[in-house]
């Protein structure tokens, strides 16, 4: 029996959230510049109902309990700050009650580095309080844009030319190189570790070459420069999906990727080639937010006020793309939908949109989609017939 789902946000809080803007010329399609835009929330540190400390790490039951990735997955993003919260965690398992979400992202290790193993000592039995409600759990991790390890072993950092010093992005962000094998293990052993404490599956974001700042005062001290970025970031996919389905077979990986991956095939500068990640993670979440395409776009001047027709679009420009793959990778692709007022002000008719996007092209039985509010708002009404 179908039911309804939709979530209505309250979008005042994007003062937590961060975008920025990189343009790249020479493309194939109708628009001039292609805007690579992403939003990264964060959660007021210094809320009242929050206190964080630094905790020793608790012990982890040997065989965690794990929950089959969902058919259709209906997912929202959390930070590490709001499900430390006992108010906001209770908020979040509320809408879980009275909607047909059915898993969520939590992220394990954010852009700064900060690792929610060390922020929540209670974290093996937040998983499990999820999983007693039937939440499949989905554990994201900042990989390559990290200040923490940049800045504890520079080996792996990227350098300013001029200086010397740790290169940092737009936003202050020191980096690894993405060549690092090192930083690989790293981010590997780290990903092991939530699935330790049983989370069900392993979110990769910022699995790429950075994308703003000065580029031509970087120093890498690994990549040679000679070998293409989508080339590192391929080898990395591989080694990451070999190491972790020998650790735990059952294990699904997903990436996070620039929605322009489905409209470009050239890699965007930043090393994401589509059909080298299809092949390498058994979920593809690409960031088809409307607001961060660029004039021009789909033939519209303001992308961001056409959400059905950017989101039907992108899905289907990168599934013909795929070609020979697109019927196996059809169930994969699971986009991110903009849930934040961002060149438009987006109304619970706005976010339906890109439900019955979504589904136009890849199906209501073996697809899903995943919801990106930066202040982790999602207010409940009825919208959207499933």
């Amino acid at each position: 029996m179908k039911k309804s789902f939709f979530i209505f946000i309250g979008l005042s809080l994007l003062g937590t959230a961060f975008a920025f803007v990189d343009q790249y010329s020479g493309n194939e399609f109708s628009y001039k510049k292609a805007a690579v835009t992403e939003t990264i929330g964060i959660e007021d540190k210094n809320d009242s109902d929050i206190e964080m400390q630094r905790t020793e790490e608790p012990e982890i039951s040997p065989e965690p309990s794990h929950i089959k990735t969902p058919d259709v997955l209906r997912a929202v993003y959390s930070t590490m700050w709001s499900v430390s919260s006992e108010k906001k965690r209770a908020y979040l398992l509320d809408i879980f009650d009275k909607t047909e979400l059915n898993s969520i992202v939590i992220d394990i290790k954010d852009s700064a580095g900060e690792l929610a193993f060390e922020r929540l000592g209670n974290l093996a039995d937040i998983v499990s309080e999820l999983h007693d409600k039937g939440i499949y759990t989905i554990a994201r991790i900042a990989v390559f844009q990290d200040s923490r390890l940049a800045k504890e072993d520079p080996s792996f950092s990227l350098k300013s030319k001029k200086t010397g010093e740790l290169w940092r992005d737009r936003k202050g962000y020191a980096w690894t190189d993405p060549a690092s094998e090192g930083g690989w293990d790293y981010n590997i052993g780290i990903a092991k570790r939530a699935i330790d404490v049983g989370f069900d599956e392993i979110n990769y974001d910022y699995i790429r070459f950075p994308t703003d700042g000065n580029l031509e005062d970087i120093e890498y001290p690994f990549w040679d420069g000679v070998e293409e970025k989508s080339e590192v970031i391929k080898r990395f996919s591989a080694y990451s999906k070999e190491k972790l389905k020998e650790y735990n077979p059952d294990t699904k990986l997903s990436i996070d990727i620039f929605g322009y991956t489905f409209l470009e095939g050239n890699g965007l500068g930043i090393g994401q080639k589509l059909e080298y990640l299809v092949d390498n993670f058994d979920y593809v979440y690409p960031m088809v937010y409307p607001s961060h395409y660029s004039t021009g776009n789909f033939g519209f001047a303001n992308p961001a006020e056409h959400p059905y027709e950017v989101v039907k679009g992108t899905l289907e420009q990168g599934l013909e793309r795929l070609g020979d793959k697109k019927d196996t990778a059809k169930p994969k692709i699971r986009p991110w939908l903009q849930v934040f007022d961002l060149g438009a002000t987006y109304t619970p008719e706005m976010i339906e949109k890109q439900i019955r996007a979504t589904y136009a092209v890849t199906g209501t039985t073996t697809t899903g989609w995943l919801m990106w509010s930066p202040s982790n708002i999602y207010d409940k009404a009825i919208g959207i017939d499933m």
